[in-house]
């Protein structure tokens, strides 16, 4: 006789519900066998005795098919519980596609998936406050603190996403698992021009992924498709070199990982992709003035590309950018069989490093002013900070770091014995986001006219030296209030009825 107790078969056997978790569902059963608080021992029990569990592994990777999805696209099932509050207040279950690392928004209700649900014993972390468990969270506590995303970035996931998502509730499982394999295809080549980007311009404060990807689509112009065609349109797209050795050098890790580990990636040519990208590549290498033999040494009067980027002192793809771009011209190639080696005339590199050295990047302007991320924002969103868009590099003119500190250092006052009422001047009292944001950046240009007193602690260096007292901080609460005041006025000023004879 087959029972709970000698087979590890549950009694009671619940129905899987629609794209539902295995890991949550191994506990739905386990409740409906009495165990009020199950263990990872009881579920790993059930586990091989489920028709629908029976092919999964312990790690907790999602399941639709027999395609093994790559490691980096998927958490296990120690990570926290997403989820979109509107789907778990129709159905109070975890959604497979929820547990994606890429998948950040329902495209169903056009939610940011939350991520403070908990499953004891097996999430990690899960005694921590704000922790719900999925058997006791009420729907208030669902819907606290949901958002929704960005326009631009709602247009984003809409165009990967949606496709897939629909899929998936229709339960058309083999075309939900086409366009993810493409979906996850195109989420790491954007991840990998990406980074050129973030290298030099550095990633916003506060900005999710999903928005930094939207931004970027956005500037360049990208139209995506979810399906083999969309790819091959995506990589002819790509038109500046140093984004291009980004994605091929990512396609090579590719090829590289699923000669080990083979994944759904393995139904794309990705080795033909590659050599499309190498072929328009070299299609649209601009004409040089002369093409040097390949016996020919390095011409007088110039030096190679990996010299001119040590002499400039800056990366060889920002040379590359520049010559890309008809920037830096003159430029002479020789080609050795498929290699090219670049060479740029010395007066043209003597100007660059002259350009290069009177400019700092956003990561040099946070050393050399000795400021946190959050401080070089509020100068940049201040004005205090000029950009200059060397696109999609930026660079800021060092002249303007000095006269920042010039400006300061002329206005301060020197630091008091007792410094318990001070403030650092980039400090926490400036909010990244809020009512009084505003006011803040407004009271920080007010700052460096001098308007209210600057105190300077000489033992420390670049902006970090400064201070303002509890003046700076009543004054950016009177222009909040201020601020308050003026849009009540105007909102009902039209409701308002005249006191004067018509």
């Amino acid at each position: 006789m087959n029972t709970y107790f000698n087979s590890g078969l549950p009694l009671c056997r619940p129905k899987m519900l629609q794209d539902e978790w295995v890991e949550t569902y191994l506990f739905r059963v386990a409740r409906a066998n009495g165990i009020h608080r199950p263990r990872l021992s009881d579920t790993e029990r059930f586990r091989p005795t489920l028709p629908a569990t029976a092919v999964s592994k312990p790690n907790g990777y999602p399941i639709w098919s027999e395609t093994t999805l790559p490691r980096w696209s998927v958490v296990t099932r120690a990570n926290k519980i997403r989820y979109c509050p509107e789907c778990m207040t129709q159905s109070r279950h975890i959604r497979s596609r929820w547990r994606l690392t890429v998948f950040d928004v329902c495209t169903i209700h056009h939610i940011r998936l939350k991520d403070d649900l908990a499953e004891p014993v097996m999430t990690k972390g899960y005694r921590q406050e704000n922790r719900y468990f999925i058997t006791e969270v009420t729907d208030e506590q669902l819907w606290a603190g949901a958002v929704c995303p960005m326009p631009s970035e709602r247009r984003h996931v809409e165009r990967l996403w949606s496709g897939f998502e629909r899929s998936i509730v229709e339960n058309d499982i083999p075309g939900a698992c086409e366009q993810l394999t493409c979906i996850l295809f195109l989420e790491a080549l954007l991840d990998a021009f990406a980074t050129e980007v973030r290298e030099y311009e550095g990633a916003s404060i506060g900005a999710t992924r999903p928005t930094e990807l939207a931004q970027l689509v956005d500037r360049y112009q990208f139209s995506l498709e979810t399906n083999l065609d969309g790819i091959r349109n995506f990589l002819d797209q790509i038109t500046v070199g140093s984004h291009r050795d980004k994605v091929l050098a990512r396609l090579r890790r590719m090829l590289i990982d699923e000669a080990h580990r083979p994944t759904c990636f393995s139904k794309l040519p990705i080795a033909d992709l590659r050599r499309r990208l190498l072929i328009g590549f070299e299609k649209s290498i601009r004409p040089a003035d002369e093409i040097l033999r390949p016996d020919h040494d390095q011409p007088v009067g110039y030096v190679s590309l990996e010299s001119a980027a040590s002499l400039i002192g800056c990366p060889s793809r920002l040379v590359k950018h520049l010559i890309d771009n008809d920037i830096c011209q003159g430029v002479r190639i020789a080609r050795h069989g498929l290699k090219r080696y670049t060479f740029l005339p010395s007066h043209a590199v003597e100007t660059c490093r002259r350009w290069h050295a009177s400019n700092a990047t956003p990561e040099q302007v946070i050393n050399e002013l000795h400021i946190d991320r959050r401080g070089f924002v509020a100068l940049l969103r201040a004005g205090l900070l000029r950009p200059i868009a060397v696109d999609p590099y930026k660079f800021f003119q060092r002249s303007d770091l000095t006269d920042l500190c010039r400006r300061l250092e002329v206005i301060s006052q020197p630091f008091p014995t007792e410094a318990g009422h001070l403030y650092p001047l980039l400090g926490a009292w400036i909010p990244k986001s809020g009512r009084y944001k505003k006011a803040s950046l407004e009271v920080l240009k007010e700052a460096f006219t001098g308007k209210f007193a600057i105190f300077r602690q000489r033992e420390s260096a670049g902006l970090s030296a400064y201070f303002v007292d509890c003046a700076a901080l009543e004054r950016a609460h009177r222009l909040r209030k201020g601020e308050i005041t003026g849009c009540t006025r105007q909102k009902y000023a039209s409701q308002q009825l005249s006191l004067l004879p018509e």
